[in-house]
């Protein structure tokens, strides 16, 4: 399957490409970005899995799609956000610079990335998870209709949440 671009009302989702690569490195470097996510990588480190990344999007990979997340007022790009394939359903992941935090962002283009997951990319199922420390995650999560799911087992003790293709389909009659 061929990425697509997708857009909300504020912001356009483009194919993540070779071009990004300075976007992509910076924002896995940043300590302030990757505080609620994971450690933050080394510059050669982060490059390498740039490479990797930039491969299955080109090559149009369903299990691993990356987009980048562009203001349509400005053309500013202001993160990135991932659909991967895992444990038989997908994670849903986003990296947005701080000074969008608690604007509205991640609603937005979450919500829009999981219609594509759902309607267009055969989901049965999204996740996605945080550090347990993150409660603007919390509240995002229960915002967009997640159900938490019991931490036990994840790594870094971190809490996961997911939504099913059903939920979806009832919250938006699509059934």
């Amino acid at each position: 399957m061929n990425l697509p671009s997708l857009d909300s009302e504020r912001f356009d989702l483009r194919p993540l490409t070779a071009r990004d690569t300075a976007l992509y490195v910076a924002l896995y470097t940043d300590a302030a970005v990757m505080r609620h996510v994971a450690e933050p990588m080394d510059a050669k480190s982060a490059s390498q899995a740039f490479s990797k990344v930039e491969s299955l999007n080109r090559r149009g990979s369903d299990d691993y799609r990356t987009w980048v997340i562009v203001e349509k007022a400005t053309g500013q790009d202001i993160g990135l956000l991932a659909l991967v394939a895992r444990e038989g359903i997908h994670e849903i992941g986003a990296l947005i610079w701080p000074e969008w935090h608690n604007g509205g962002v991640a609603t937005e283009i979450i919500r829009r990335l999981m219609d594509f997951a759902f309607a267009e990319g055969g989901s049965q199922a999204v996740f996605t998870r945080h550090r347990a420390e993150n409660g603007g995650a919390e509240g995002l999560m229960r915002k967009l209709d997640f159900q938490r799911i019991p931490s036990e087992g994840h790594r870094d003790g971190g809490v996961r949440w997911e939504r099913t293709r059903a939920r979806w389909q009832r919250a938006s009659g699509n059934e």
